[in-house]
């Protein structure tokens, strides 16, 4: 068995014997397809830790991983809002859209009418920084694009908006 094949057998088992208990203090915070998404990134985050076969992982530790990305995707949140009222004149239904780490389906139809604004890379651009919180590396990697040029996608889709705003 490789050491890829042993992490990922020690993560199916505490995938099996903690998901409901982690779904549980995710769900405490968050709606039924939030939480389900926290508490499976919980288990995925697992699959990156190199030493897991060495550590002793109790279900704390995996509500502690919970409670971290909670607070990240609120803190996200919160920063676009804060983009969103700099930058639309504080409307109404930009303050009840809640945007990280949703899907665009779930965005309100302004919001997207307002993406659909930008060109394809940029609308990914700021998709996957702003609304989905993945860093610029991550991004460029997914796009298989340079940092520097995520980046620039994203500063440009952002102006188009505030444009589009005023």
């Amino acid at each position: 068995m490789t050491r890829t094949e042993h992490r990922a057998s020690i993560v199916l088992d505490l995938f099996e014997n903690s998901y409901h208990r982690v779904y549980c203090f995710c769900r405490r915070s968050l709606a039924p397809d939030m939480a389900e998404d926290i508490a499976q990134d919980v288990f995925a985050r697992l699959l990156q830790i190199d030493r897991l076969p060495e550590m002793q992982i109790s279900i704390s530790y995996l509500i502690k991983i919970a409670d971290n990305l909670i607070k990240r995707r609120y803190n996200r949140n919160q920063r676009f809002q804060r983009f969103l009222e700099a930058n639309e004149g504080r409307t109404e239904d930009a303050s009840g859209d809640s945007w990280a780490g949703l899907d665009t389906e779930d965005l309100g139809d302004e919001v997207n009418a307002r993406l659909d604004l930008l060109s394809h890379e940029e609308r990914n651009a700021v998709e996957l920084v702003i609304c989905h919180g993945l860093s610029y590396q991550e991004a460029a990697h997914s796009m298989g694009v340079p940092v520097s040029t995520v980046n620039n996608w994203k500063y440009r889709g952002l102006k188009k908006l505030k444009e589009a705003t005023a």
